[in-house]
Formats: structure tokens, C-alpha cells, sequence
């Protein structure tokens, strides 16, 4: 488990599972330039999981990782034997954290994608059964009204609205002292991040803006799920040119690790304190 505290506020970095991505899947990525992306089987590995964010008597899981499944390659992509991508280990990281899925009162999904809603309601059964769910209302029409009916995202998600749980986002909404989910479109129409400010100290959790630190320095590459790959660009730019050499912290959804970074001016991740991001 990966931490950090900001001000009164912790947050925590919790592991699911991990996906094997072809190199295809990042569109303008020179393996020659940046070959520390791609793993020894010729794919590039990023880790599926979320965000746990206490503070305030308030327990907040922003995503929920890819949930207990395997997915498999897409046929003529597969480099060797295995899965594509696995999950299941978020059950785990929650009771190290000490925390029960009933004590999660708020889950905010970044976007509805499968890598981020796993744990919804893995097999139409609300997992989070005292938390109200957040998500972008403009990913709907996009991604779960196209879905098939047995479609694992569109049956979790429909689980937990027939508890009345389920509340679209339009705009930036404070959803805590704090804390404050930003519309962050164009890697999908609903996307949200998690802007964290406390005691003078900021924290950004950033989704899918970033899936991998070569995006840093090279504006080229981009992920072949943008939906809008124009406005993902866009919105790419803007937070990176709103946190660059300034001390606040990023967490993108995907990067090595989980783990916590600054951006320099120069557009370098570096790794910040596990105890603390002062």
C-alpha cells in the first residue's frame, strides 16, 4: 500500500490487479525513444486499482479498479500465454487499509470504462453497499446505453441505480470539504478527477488524463480508448501545464506503481514521500 498525507487528509493507493497492454494500444509512442514503457514480453504493464481518500469523517474510494475476472488479447495481439489483464486483489488492499466496503460512503468514478468500475457490484450485487456512486453524465450515453445487456460495466451500474445510489456529475462539484470532482473530458465525455486541496497542500488524482509517464514529455502519444483523441490532447496540456513545477502532487490512474509524483518544469515525474507529500 502506497501513501501520502495531505494536510488532514490521506489518501491511499490500492491495487486490483494489472493489464497487458499492446504497444498499439498507444498511438504515437516510439518504443525506440522511450523503451523503459515496454515490458521484457513486448507490452507495456499498467496497474489497475483505486484511490482511498479519508479525512473529515469521510471515507471516499475514487474507482474501483477491474474487479474479480480476467480479460483475454484480442485475437493476433496475444505476445505469449496468459491473460490480458486480471484483477481481484482490491478485497485485500481495502482490510490492510482497515477499511470494510460498508465504511466507504462515497465511490467517484473517474469514468466508466471496465478497468475503473469493477467492484460496483461484481455479479449485479452492490459492493459498497453505503455508498453513494459518482460518476460523469455524459459517459452514459457512450458507454452504457451502447453496451450489451450482459455487458459487465452496464450490469453494475444498473445494480447500484436500482438502489437509488447512483448520481450523474455535470460540471465540477465539490463532493467534500475540499474536495472537488473536475470535468476532465476527451479520453471519455464524462470524464472527472479529483482535485484535493487541504492545509494549503494539493493532491490531483487524474484518471485516465495520463495512462503513462512517456506522456509527460512527449504531447505525441495518446491511448486508442480516447474517445475525442483532439480533446484529450487538450485537456492533457491543461493539467499538466496547471501542476508543472508546482508542488502539487499527481496521481494518475495508471502509472507504475500507483505511485505518488510532482511534475518539474521540465515535465519529470518524481517520486514523492510515501509518509508524507509535504
Amino acid at each position: 500500500m502506497r501513501s501520502i498525507e495531505m494536510g488532514n487528509i490521506e489518501i491511499h493507493a490500492l491495487a486490483d490487479g494489472r493489464i497487458r497492454l499492446p504497444t498499439t494500444f498507444f498511438p504515437g509512442l516510439d518504443v525506440g525513444r522511450h523503451p523503459e514503457v515496454v515490458a521484457p514480453d513486448g507490452t507495456v504493464h499498467v496497474p489497475t486499482g483505486a484511490y482511498l481518500v479519508r479525512g473529515g469523517g469521510r471515507t471516499i474510494l475514487v474507482d474501483a479498479g477491474l474487479g474479480p475476472r480476467e480479460i483475454g488479447f484480442a485475437e493476433g495481439v496475444q505476445p505469449d500465454d496468459g491473460d490480458m489483464g486480471a484483477g481481484g486483489g482490491l478485497p485485500l488492499a481495502l482490510s490492510e487499509a482497515g477499511v470494510r466496503p460498508a465504511d466507504v460512503d462515497t465511490l467517484l468514478l473517474t469514468h466508466l470504462h471496465p478497468d475503473h468500475v469493477g467492484w460496483i457490484a461484481p455479479h449485479g450485487v452492490p459492493y459498497f453497499p453505503n455508498a453513494e456512486v459518482l460518476y460523469g453524465e455524459a459517459d452514459w450515453a457512450e458507454l452504457v446505453e451502447t453496451a450489451g445487456r450482459h455487458d459487465w460495466t452496464r450490469i453494475g451500474l444498473e445494480a447500484v441505480r436500482a438502489t437509488g445510489k447512483l448520481r450523474p456529475l455535470r460540471g465540477d462539484v465539490e463532493i467534500a470539504p475540499g474536495l472537488t470532482a473536475r470535468h476532465a473530458p476527451g479520453h471519455t465525455p464524462g470524464h472527472y478527477v479529483l482535485d484535493i486541496v487541504s492545509e494549503g497542500r494539493r493532491a490531483v488524482l487524474l484518471g485516465d488524463v495520463l495512462h503513462t509517464p512517456a506522456q509527460l514529455a512527449d504531447s505525441g502519444i495518446s491511448s486508442s480508448t480516447d474517445t475525442d483523441p483532439s480533446l484529450a490532447h487538450f485537456t492533457r496540456q491543461r493539467w499538466l501545464r496547471e501542476v508543472e513545477g508546482t508542488e502539487t502532487v499527481i496521481a494518475p490512474a495508471h502509472f507504475p506503481g500507483m505511485r505518488f509524483f510532482r511534475v518539474s518544469a521540465d515535465r519529470v515525474a518524481e517520486p514523492v514521500s510515501a509518509v508524507s507529500a509535504g
